[in-house]
């Protein structure tokens, strides 16, 4: 079950880790674009892509800004979790 803090969480943690590895700042409004501009690719055959934890996550290189990073998605959570360096 989602919850708001659930995806707050997830919010704040992918705009530190953006931060942190890669000094881009994001708002929650971009956040929420990012995951829905992504929804396409998820378990899309059509796409590389990479999985983890039993398939659970996906990790997928995306642009943002201008620089390309890798993200990982989780399946059972339905959003961006996390940004790899």
């Amino acid at each position: 079950m989602k919850t708001i803090k659930d995806e707050e969480y997830s919010f704040n943690h992918v705009k530190q880790r953006l931060m942190e590895r890669h000094n881009l700042d994001i708002d929650r409004d971009f956040y929420d674009r990012m995951n829905k501009d992504i929804a396409p690719y998820i378990s899309n055959s059509r796409f590389d892509y990479e999985t983890d934890n039993n398939g659970e996550q996906e990790v997928h290189t995306i642009s943002i800004k201008n620089k390309i990073v890798k993200v990982v998605f989780s399946l059972s959570k339905d959003r961006i979790t996390t940004v790899l360096p």
